[in-house]
């Protein structure tokens, strides 16, 4: 075996294990469960995400991952560490100054496992682990596909449509139908999460709430 599919299988059993835990949960609100999608195909395309090694939120991973190693999840932060030197971080390239505030723009990150611009080509499943520093909140937002966040951290909040605001804790799934509005907020510590796409989508095509329209495309 090469030292490239190596590579792969350790990300493809890290893949796996997250999907796994999901599969082995309720969704908190609905008591939903959500099987891994099957895998489908595709070529691959880079323009969905903005790449950076040096994205300020990067400073809370360390962080995060120790108080991942404290939860019920840890077997997934531990295997994240091993193979995240293989991974890129990224944001969306329509999350821009003119729609976004500064403190998110520097509190939040994403990367990618598998989906059309991860290391794990394909267009279904989407996953991979979302990052948000102590006290920044991932605003109100939208998009069709139907995705899961398996949380990996304890002490965040979440907020559904026009719902209240309510705790989260390391360990708990949430499951977000095609359309709705979502929020997330980190408190005191970071906030570290699974987040899997169910259908095909275009992270481009996210919408904020606030206007109920996808963000202009780049």
């Amino acid at each position: 075996m090469t030292e490239a599919e190596d590579a792969l299988g350790e990300l493809e059993a890290l893949n796996r294990m997250a999907w796994e835990a999901v599969a082995a949960r309720a969704d908190r609100i609905t008591g939903r469960r959500v099987p891994m999608p099957e895998m489908v195909g595709c070529e691959r395309r880079d323009a969905e995400s903005r790449f950076s090694e040096n994205l300020p939120v990067l400073d809370h991973l360390d962080a995060a991952l120790a108080l991942t190693a404290q939860g019920p999840l840890a077997a997934i932060g531990e295997r994240f560490a091993g193979v995240m030197h293989r991974l890129r971080w990224s944001q969306n390239p329509n999350y821009t100054e003119a729609n976004s505030s500064r403190s998110f723009l520097d509190g939040y990150a994403y990367a990618g496992f598998s989906g059309p611009d991860a290391p794990l080509v394909c267009l279904v499943p989407r996953g991979g682990l979302v990052l948000l520093g102590p006290g920044v909140e991932y605003p109100g937002h939208r998009h069709e596909p139907r995705e899961v966040y398996l949380v990996l951290t304890p002490g965040s909040e979440w907020r559904l449509d026009d719902g209240d605001w309510f705790d989260v804790d390391a360990g708990d799934l949430i499951f977000h139908d095609r359309w709705q509005v979502h929020a997330m907020r980190a408190r005191q510590q970071p906030l570290l999460a699974f987040a899997g796409w169910i259908e095909a989508g275009d992270r481009r095509a996210i919408g904020w709430a606030r206007d109920g329209e996808a963000l202009p495309r780049g």
